[in-house]
């Protein structure tokens, strides 16, 4: 017999320090946790929206969770009827249904350092740390004649990946993706340009990586680098099956998600056999909220045998 049936929680999480990017500033976010029962198997999945994707919001979200009345079917149908509108509820549902072999998974995975303020001090710091790989963000108020001093004087097996969050005009753009392929030590400039803007015409895909122009698998067309975020790609096997037709050049990277969020993401991204240094480097962030329990590090991994249910009832 099917018994389907969920719950959610609704939960707000506040930045230690405002976090920059070329998107905006970030003072706290907001999170749902689903919780599922079908034929006695329990399921966790989290809802993860973030700023700058074309995704459901959190309100968008709770709406049709209400909607659907705590009926797993009900739910699953309204999402048929509403094809690829809401991508991180899809998501979220996915982690559910895997979750037996999710809350198993405590494999070790090279992690990206990531630096939301680069200067000498914060780089060096994480290289200090162990991180072979580091993420930054950078915006047009960020010194390209700063990052390219830092970048040459660092050890020659430290790679840099650079986030503009879509913030560079084409001008801006061309000088950081030609910057790139002066250094081999940079893997790409990451959404120089906003979704959809006619200026990725004119730049060398193979050192632009597409993050915020990615949401539903199968519905860009670009030769280049692709950043994935787990939370925000819908339906995991409709993801599976792009990726098999994909040989590399996909990297996978954090929304701030809960413990519950990371540990799925953790998951679907070490199922991935080409998996360069993931971005995932998000914890420590918050205030202490209950809500992160993974390790920190160059080096992380899923937990092992976590109560997950105590989780859920500290935040009922």
């Amino acid at each position: 017999m099917n018994d389907g049936k969920y719950e959610f929680l609704r939960v707000r999480r506040e930045f230690r320090h405002p976090f920059v990017t070329g998107a905006g500033t970030f003072t706290e976010v907001e999170r749902v946790l689903i919780k599922t029962e079908e034929n006695g198997v329990i399921g966790f999945g989290e809802v993860a929206p973030w700023l700058n994707f074309k995704t459901e919001n959190i309100s968008q979200c709770i709406e049709i969770l209400n909607t659907a009345g705590g009926d797993l079917e009900n739910l699953k149908n309204l999402l048929r009827k509403l094809e690829n509108q809401f991508p991180c509820l899809e998501s979220a549902l996915s982690s559910c249904q895997r979750w037996n072999e999710i809350q198993e998974f405590n494999q070790e995975i090279e992690c990206a350092g990531l630096v939301s303020n680069p200067s000498e001090e914060t780089i060096y710091k994480k290289i200090s740390e162990g991180f072979k790989t580091l993420k930054f963000k950078i915006s047009p108020a960020t010194s390209l004649l700063e990052i390219k001093s830092i970048i040459s004087t660092a050890p020659k097996d430290v790679i840099f990946r650079l986030d503009a969050n879509g913030s560079l005009n084409l001008e801006e753009s061309k000088l950081w993706v030609n910057f790139a392929f002066s250094s081999d030590q940079i893997d790409f400039i990451e959404q120089p340009l906003p979704v959809n803007d006619e200026g990725y015409r004119q730049l060398d895909v193979f050192k632009v990586a597409l993050d915020e122009s990615f949401t539903y698998p199968g519905k860009l067309r670009w030769a280049g680098p692709i950043v994935v975020k787990p939370s925000l790609v819908g339906d995991w096997m409709e993801f599976i099956g792009w990726r098999h037709n994909r040989y590399d050049g996909v990297y996978y990277s954090s929304v701030f998600e809960t413990a519950i969020g990371r540990q799925a993401a953790l998951w679907l991204a070490h199922r991935d056999e080409h998996l360069p240094a993931v971005g995932f480097d998000t914890l420590n962030y918050f205030k202490e909220d209950g809500l992160d329990f993974h390790q920190s590090g160059p080096i992380i991994k899923g937990l092992a045998n976590f109560d997950w249910m105590d989780l859920w009832r500290k935040h009922k």
